[in-house]
């Protein structure tokens, strides 16, 4: 695998850590001083990529090789699911424990069925939309690697216009169907086009910068715009699938692709266990919010609330990383958890 993909997925994994941080300032919207807010917002807007980023990877790597349908459909499904039961069961223990005599084992075990249809937590959704995606692949792959490069533009080129339907301007949409060409299929396709065709080098990184930076200001602008006008949050353009995330990303990616090629064993090491640490993370998050409960700060103080945010983000994310390697010790219980 290319060191780049590597250093991107462990740069993606820390940032949604650091978003699920942020997010509960976000709001807070109105309860906190606005610049308070303000710097939420701006920290929410810049790790938008996380998912993105996630996805476009799974195209730069899985749709640029050739595997039999049975090979791929048993990696894939086993690499992914086994581990999301196993945490899924996790949440389920841990938002029902306090209930657990409430209930016949019966019981327990349809609530548990029945949440697992839809995640027992919200952080999952992910997992089930990149399975999704990935029962796409074995399809787009075929056509992705006998496709020319004009077509691939022109399928990207749909796919962008259907990320305004997520905003302000789907009014002006006219009502030609093009859903088809929708949701995150397109950050599968876009991860392979800017992998194989896009050659980066260090002049272009301003321009990497540009799109990242301006991705960032669209998203944060729109969003204290829309909020203050309403006097209530509106996070519309928070949407994974709008046109300023879709480019926010595509700078981070690119920078990625661009500055990201060293490796070390402690890089392979976080990325081998990056899916481990965005299952648990969030159970982590919990037990490492009561031990803030005595450290005072100003919330209506930017800078201390930046301090607070990143410091809870750091911690999560290492104990988060540590939890996952003392249980992959077990090698039965390896494939379980990561």
């Amino acid at each position: 695998m290319k060191n780049y993909i590597s250093n991107l997925r462990n740069i993606a994994t820390f940032a949604v850590v650091l978003l699920h941080v942020t997010a509960p300032f976000v709001l807070q919207f109105n309860k906190i001083s606005f610049a308070s807010w303000q710097l939420a917002n701006l920290l929410d807007s810049m790790l938008r990529f996380g998912v993105p980023v996630f996805v476009m990877i799974s195209g730069a790597v899985l749709l640029d090789r050739y595997e039999p349908l049975n090979t791929f459909l048993s990696k894939r499904l086993k690499r992914v699911v086994l581990p999301f039961l196993f945490w899924s069961i996790i949440y389920f223990i841990f938002v029902y424990a306090d209930s657990f005599q409430k209930f016949s084992l019966l019981e327990l075990f349809q609530i548990l069925i029945n949440k697992l249809l839809k995640g027992t937590y919200y952080h999952l959704w992910y997992v089930y939309m990149i399975l999704g995606v990935y029962l796409f692949i074995p399809i787009i792959r075929k056509w992705v690697q006998n496709s020319t490069k004009q077509e691939i533009h022109y399928f990207l080129l749909l796919w962008v216009l259907t990320l305004f339907i997520n905003t302000d301007m789907a009014k002006y949409i006219p009502s030609i169907e093009v859903l088809y060409f929708s949701k995150y299929l397109g950050y599968l396709v876009l991860g392979y086009y800017l992998d194989k065709y896009v050659t980066v080098n260090r002049p272009k990184n301003t321009l990497y910068l540009i799109f990242f930076v301006l991705g960032t200001a669209l998203t944060l602008l729109s969003t204290s715009y829309l909020s203050v006008k309403q006097n209530q949050l509106n996070i519309t353009y928070y949407n994974y699938l709008s046109p300023n995330v879709c480019l926010l990303s595509i700078g981070i990616f690119l920078l990625g692709k661009s500055l990201l090629e060293g490796s070390s064993e402690l890089s392979i090491n976080l990325d081998r266990h990056s899916y481990g640490i965005y299952l648990a993370h969030v159970l982590v998050l919990h037990y490492v919010y009561p031990f803030t409960i005595h450290f005072t700060f100003d919330r209506n103080s930017p800078l201390w609330l930046l301090i607070y945010i990143i410091g809870i983000s750091i911690i999560t994310y290492i104990i988060s990383y540590l939890l996952i390697r003392l249980l992959a010790i077990n090698k039965k219980l390896r494939p379980l958890i990561t």
